[in-house]
């Protein structure tokens, strides 16, 4: 592959709300970018600073589009948030001209879902800077996902679930956002699908990766059961619990990633099937010690139906944890089929459970996916991911 030419870039990021798979992705694009020599730099409406992987996102320095959304009083110190600050963040950069100049003094933009498509789109139309789109999902308020307990949680996401009763407004301009950009990336081949039963739009599938390679823990295993899951009803939480109360009493399940209004329906649910003294929900914990907890479990689940691709999945698997995950979307694509774990078909939970079960009690079958899952994880580089996004990049700019 020839070197490509050093490019200014800024990559546009819905926002930085909490440490997932997600904000992953662009934290590494943006590392990985500048340590090429490119020149990079990462704009979001929104940025949690203490909440999106603090140490990290203090690495790329992202600037905030617009400014923090509040009311101050007079004559006073204090200040009230903004009614649904989040997503009026996110609603306000695609309305109003913030920073517009300053988002096109770059040879390209890379864009990472809504609303930063929207944006890309009208830089592209205002000022010729072309776009590439790094798609992680269906824009979740037009495509939502399967739920049991509504597909949002918290006030800021309330927002988006009123803007979804005007989704067939919308949809035609999300759309356009995405077909005219410059060429399209996608996290997963069932993202791809997806995008073309939707909006008949396809491109290349450039996969996460995951970089846990360095640390070679060997951790005492538990019967313990692992899932590191935001704490929102679309990622099936609850099913992992039903599992569990139908596995033997010496099975626990640790619960990660940070609480939200969710957790506490989680808990009562724990309760109500007489498992609550075998949850333990650890709130965030910083990714080294949770890559510690990933060694010393015996599965990891997956219990979120219709996820897009599922980085903490291969992340556990790097440790030689065996996963199961619902094979319906990009479960098929993070775990091998009886090689690495198990795939299973969507709320059949009956089988769920029993492959679980086979995993906690088959101690030969258990090693053999745990060498397998090792080397699997191996496969999803950030150096091949780089080069499929720096060469896409160099030839669209």
């Amino acid at each position: 592959m020839p070197e490509a030419e050093l490019l200014r870039i800024n990559i546009i990021h819905m926002g930085f709300l909490y440490s997932g798979g997600g904000e992953r992705v662009v934290i590494e694009q943006a590392k990985g970018l500048k340590e090429r020599g490119h020149l990079v730099k990462v704009y979001s409406p929104v940025i949690r600073w203490n909440k999106c992987f603090p140490n990290e996102l203090a690495e790329i320095k992202p600037s905030r589009i617009i400014p923090p959304l509040q009311f101050s009083v007079r004559n006073s110190a204090i200040t009230i948030p903004f009614p649904f600050r989040e997503a009026s963040a996110m609603l306000a950069s695609v309305i109003l001209p913030f920073k517009l100049r300053e988002l096109a003094d770059c040879d390209i933009l890379l864009c990472h879902s809504e609303p930063s498509m929207a944006i890309g789109y009208r830089i592209a139309k205002l000022y010729g800077i072309p776009y590439v789109g790094y798609l992680h999902q269906c824009t979740s308020f037009i495509h939502e996902r399967p739920t049991l307990a509504g597909n949002w949680a918290g006030t800021d996401f309330a927002a988006f679930s009123l803007l979804s009763k005007f989704r067939t407004f919308i949809k035609p301009m999300d759309r356009l956002a995405h077909a005219e950009a410059a060429r399209l990336l996608f996290n997963s081949e069932w993202t791809r699908k997806r995008f073309g039963e939707e909006y008949g739009l396809s491109g290349e599938v450039c996969y996460p990766a995951i970089d846990t390679d360095g640390m070679k823990l060997r951790e005492n295993r538990h019967d313990e059961l692992i899932t590191a899951c935001r704490h929102y009803a679309w990622k099936r939480i609850d099913l992992a619990i039903d599992v569990l109360a139908q596995l033997p009493s010496k099975v626990t399940l640790e619960i990660s990633s940070e609480r939200t209004p969710l957790t506490s329906t989680l808990e009562k649910q724990a309760s109500a099937l007489g498992v609550f003294d075998r949850v333990k929900f650890t709130g965030f914990i910083e990714r080294e010690m949770l890559y510690r907890h990933f060694a010393s479990s015996r599965v990891y689940l997956q219990p979120s139906v219709e996820e897009p691709f599922g980085l903490s999945t291969l992340e556990a698997q790097s440790f030689g944890t065996p996963a199961v995950a619902w094979g319906d979307a990009g479960g098929n694509e993070t775990v091998l089929n009886g090689e690495t774990g198990y795939v299973v078909p969507p709320y059949n939970l009956q089988e769920y459970t029993s492959r679980v079960g086979r995993l906690i009690d088959d101690e030969s079958l258990w090693n053999s996916m745990s060498r397998n899952a090792k080397v699997w994880a191996t496969t999803f580089s950030w150096e091949d991911h780089l080069n499929i996004l720096e060469g896409v990049l160099d030839a669209e700019r």
